[in-house]
């Protein structure tokens, strides 16, 4: 009796292996951002770090993925639909998420699949034309931005062609003992869509020194310092994108008629000098 049903058993498994499908597959290794030649404005360098990616095949919505992926499809063979979307992870000052980046077009192409074979699509996307940018590049003589009154360490403009890596020069902030602490306001001077709407503050960063991340809300109803996020210090520095949505602290303020991004840099703790490299600063809407 026992050896019948461990026979049983045995027909079973392979039953149900056998009947496991059959997948066509596909590999994805990153986007690229092409610029868009119909842009009603200067849209700047197109730094991203779009790390995920949407999936959508034939109408249906099939998951997020992290990039590189290599992603296996249940399909008939023959030619499919196929949607992608880019996705980023960004903060919003309460918790961080993946999300679809708003402000691109979605990459949408046919594609034959075989069942068993593996085809490598490279996603390409572009800004939306009528998307509205803020930016602060380093490349004006002029920066948009303020220095507080109590900050003791100031921001410059650098080109050192190791460090370089858009345009002509990167912002350059160096603190030291004696010059520990420096905060800026943007100055863009720009009414925000606010109520429920996508707004995304960007930029492009190398960092030896913690520094923090704020909306500056003012007007007629007071003055409001809202914390986004404390970008910690890299041990093997290199340039690094980051993305934080503005929406929930934007509605939440949305009687107050100026808003700003505040960086703040003060030196860390048991160091004597350290830095921050900026470039690409960006604030993005519809």
């Amino acid at each position: 009796m026992k050896n019948f049903l461990v026979l049983i058993i045995l027909f079973f498994l392979f039953s149900c292996a056998k009947e496991q499908p059959k997948v066509a597959w596909i590999k994805i290794d990153s986007w690229d951002l092409l610029p868009n030649s119909n842009a009603v404005m200067n849209q700047g360098e197109l730094s991203h770090k779009f790390s995920y990616v949407f999936l959508n095949v034939d109408g249906s919505s099939l998951g997020v993925y992290e990039l590189p992926a290599k992603i296996p499809l249940i399909v008939t063979e023959g030619d499919h639909n196929i949607v992608l979307l880019p996705g980023v992870v960004s903060t919003d000052g309460m918790s961080t998420k993946i999300e679809r980046y708003p402000f691109v077009e979605s990459f949408d192409e046919n594609f034959y699949l075989k069942v068993e074979d593996t085809i490598t699509i490279s996603p390409f996307t572009k800004y939306y034309s009528t998307i509205n940018f803020l930016i602060e590049d380093f490349e004006s003589p002029s920066m948009q931005v303020d220095v507080s009154d109590n900050s003791v360490a100031s921001i410059g403009r650098n080109n050192d062609p190791d460090i370089l890596k858009w345009g002509n020069n990167y912002g350059e902030i160096l603190l030291n003992t004696n010059d520990s602490l420096l905060v800026l306001m943007t100055t863009f001077g720009n009414s925000y869509p606010k109520p429920g709407v996508d707004v995304y503050l960007e930029f492009d960063y190398m960092n030896t020194n913690s520094f923090m991340t704020s909306v500056l809300s003012y007007g007629s109803d007071g003055f409001f310092d809202d914390p986004l996020h404390i970008l910690t210090p890299q041990n093997k520095p290199v340039w690094k994108h980051t993305y934080y949505n503005l929406k929930q602290v934007l509605s939440h303020r949305m009687s107050s008629q100026n808003n700003e991004i505040q960086l703040s840099f003060l030196l860390d703790d048991e160091k004597t000098s350290s830095y921050v490299y900026i470039d690409n600063i960006k604030v993005i809407f519809p």
